[in-house]
């Protein structure tokens, strides 16, 4: 597939959406939606990357003296590196150099300038930059003192074809647009790039998406249906973390797309029944009732916390506080088994147990109890494996109400699962706890899991950790079903 969506999508515009992809066919889970290829790919702000492998460096081109390039890089876009060659007497590098961000439009301006790429810079003025909805904000005046100035006070504004449109307010259009359409992408040290895809920016955001993105070694960005998509149908993906609860996503959507979330999840108070911004009642706690607060859109379009069962009522200002000292709780007790342990204790009397903040701390405690289990320096015992299989289980269920389709985290939660509970078995299978038929029946169980993780990350590039996951759970799922081959064969001998 090419750059172009798939037949069955098209782009299509209205003042509600503005651009936004629609199905014009009835499209399978797992098809694909889009390919493509970044048309600008910059760091994160504050980094400095090489212009060619995208590493880390405090080194320039020695030709251009601007771009940045490491020492394993000798040259870099000869138009660039000309264009810019061309500018090193008169124009005031130093000052861009101390200002890494202004890369970025630097690239930006190069793709009006140069002839082969002008097509795309019109493109991309068209993509939405909420300049006014940013106008004096705090993002305004950093990119400013980082972006603005720097760009406009170092003598390079002639040497660009752009009249008298090169002004702040045009340099502000740019930077939003970069702000609001650029994806997160993985760099070669596994931290944030972010990469502009003219066609995919097209896509719409649902919290409850029903398209996933995933980027390959090369930057270019899948799009693919996870669950079948009528015709007709808007097509979405997730421009922020699943795992957050709803004030959450929307904080972050607000301040960095600008709008304000009204999909399904966001809209239900129980957030599709997964209650990941739910607190315990503790009216209905102290009278054996499971009472659950929810927050609840009033007649006045206001909101309020509200108890499902009782009506007990709680201030948003209290809301707040708890979910502030929470936070610094979580903060404090990073890395530390024991003190995980103890917080989910005590929040599970004040906060659902599925709160996002509970399932925050339930995936550290897996992943400190996966070091632990892959570690060649421990010996874990079975409560290790027992802790760890509640934990999968709990994150899994979570998963499968607000990820119902094909999901990454639902798979490797899969896969986690899968591994910990085939090890549990085997070690009551040792204690004699378990007998051949009910360890084949265990293992069987395992093998579903496995296959089903596996057949989720098969849709995830091969070269990414999620592919390469995907083949390590294949190659234990061919494990597994031998083990359960032998034990079997043994069953039938002994039979």
């Amino acid at each position: 597939m090419t750059d172009e969506f798939n037949e069955k999508c098209k782009i299509v515009q209205n003042d509600t959406l503005g651009r936004y992809v629609r199905a014009c066919e009835n499209i399978k889970a797992g098809e694909p939606i889009l390919n493509e290829s970044p048309i600008l790919i910059i760091a994160c702000p504050g980094d400095k990357r090489c212009s060619n492998c995208f590493r880390l460096t405090q080194s320039y081109c020695s030709k251009c003296s601007i771009t940045p390039l490491c020492s394993n890089c000798r040259s870099h876009h000869l138009y660039d590196c000309n264009t810019f060659s061309l500018m090193s007497k008169e124009v005031q590098f130093e000052n861009l150099r101390k200002n890494p961000e202004c890369y970025g439009l630097l690239k930006l301006f190069l793709l009006k300038e140069n002839p082969d790429t002008e097509e795309y810079f019109a493109k991309i003025l068209n993509l939405e930059s909420h300049l006014e909805e940013r106008r004096n904000t705090a993002i305004w005046q950093e990119h400013n003192e980082k972006v603005v100035q720097p760009l406009l006070n170092c003598g390079m504004k002639e040497y660009f074809k752009y009249d008298d449109t090169l002004d702040e307010d045009f340099i502000q259009r740019l930077c939003g647009v970069l702000d609001v359409n650029t994806y997160e992408i993985r760099a070669p040290d596994q931290e944030a790039m972010r990469g502009l895809y003219l066609n995919t920016s097209s896509i719409t955001h649902q919290c409850n998406a029903n398209a996933n993105v995933a980027v390959d070694h090369q930057y270019r960005i899948k799009v693919y249906a996870n669950r079948d998509i009528g015709k007709d149908e808007t097509i979405s993906s997730c421009y922020t973390n699943v795992l957050l609860g709803t004030d959450e996503r929307r904080r972050i959507l607000q301040e960095g797309k600008y709008f304000h979330c009204t999909c399904n999840r966001c809209e239900d108070p129980t957030e599709l029944g997964s209650h990941m911004s739910s607190f315990v009642c503790t009216p209905c706690m102290t009278a054996n009732r499971n009472g659950i607060v929810v927050k609840k859109t009033t007649t006045e379009n206001k909101y309020k916390w509200e108890c499902l069962v009782c009506n007990h009522s709680m201030r948003d200002e209290q809301i707040k506080l708890i979910l502030e000292k929470a936070k610094e709780e979580i903060y404090h007790a990073r890395d530390d088994l024991k003190r995980y342990e103890i917080l989910l204790a005590k929040l599970s009397r004040i906060l659902h147990q599925n709160h996002y903040l509970m399932i925050d701390i339930k995936q550290s405690l897996a992943n400190i109890l996966r070091s632990i289990i892959t570690s060649s320096m421990q010996r874990p015992g079975r409560c290790v494996y027992e802790r760890k299989v509640r934990l999968c289980q709990e994150l899994v269920m979570v998963l499968h109400i607000i990820q119902p389709g094909i999901s990454r985290l639902k798979a490797i939660a899969l896969y986690e699962l899968a591994n910990a509970s085939a090890e549990l078995y085997r070690l009551k299978f040792g204690e004699k706890e378990l007998t051949d038929k009910e360890l084949v029946s265990m293992l069987q169980r395992c093998e579903a899991m496995l296959r089903e993780a596996a057949r989720m990350l098969l849709y995830e590039p091969v070269q990414t950790p999620e592919g390469e996951l995907a083949h390590a759970a294949m190659d234990e799922l061919r494990d597994m079903l031998n083990d359960i081959k032998l034990l079997k064969e043994k069953i039938d001998e002994d039979n």
